[in-house]
């Protein structure tokens, strides 16, 4: 510094725990008094408690969600995918056409077992009563008669031609419950708006 020259005295500042101005010495002086600058340690100390409990919370959800087997993710997908396609269709049975039924399924024309690549084509699953799904084995017949009629003996024999298994890894099922879940938002949005 050049002789003879007075550094600038500091401006007045807010005090970071109460509204009381003060001239700091330095700046790094960020509070009023001792009192102040103790609460303030205090504040900060619980948000960087606050901030590593979160993150260790994280951590653990991730942990607790990469050892579970793909068949949990297959399934949480394969609910999403299910109420998606009984609010789509609604209370009628693609089948025997009951719509008086007491629950319904989402059954799929082509099984899961037998074709796990079908499992979420959504020509391939439609709302059917738990009767026809359940005990009468998906009640083939009359499905693809009215499979047909719904969708087109095109589309029904792609189905019934497609054969190329597939793996579905944790990553597509995550996005496929994500597209399915807002889908489902969607369409109740816009029946609600009708």
């Amino acid at each position: 510094m050049a002789k003879g020259i007075k550094p600038k005295p500091p401006k007045p500042r807010k005090c970071k725990c109460c509204p009381t101005r003060f001239t700091p010495r330095n700046s790094l002086h960020t509070t009023c008094s001792v009192k102040c600058a103790i609460q303030l340690a205090s504040q900060q100390s619980e948000r960087k408690q606050k901030r590593l409990e979160k993150l260790q919370r994280a951590e653990w959800n991730k942990r607790k969600a990469d050892v579970k087997p793909l068949s949990h993710w297959m399934s949480m997908t394969q609910r999403a995918f299910n109420d998606y396609i009984r609010a789509r269709d609604g209370e009628v049975c693609i089948s025997c056409g009951s719509t008086t039924a007491i629950s319904y399924h989402a059954g799929h024309y082509r099984t899961t077992k037998a074709a796990t690549q079908l499992r979420f084509n959504e020509d391939n699953c439609h709302s059917q009563c738990a009767a026809c799904n359940t005990h009468h084995s998906g009640n083939i017949g009359p499905y693809r008669i009215n499979l047909i009629e719904k969708i087109g003996l095109q589309r029904v024999v792609a189905l019934e031609s497609d054969n190329n298994p597939h793996r579905y890894t944790r990553e597509e099922l995550d996005a496929l419950r994500a597209l399915y879940r807002a889908k489902l938002r969607a369409l109740i949005k816009q029946r609600e708006a009708a």
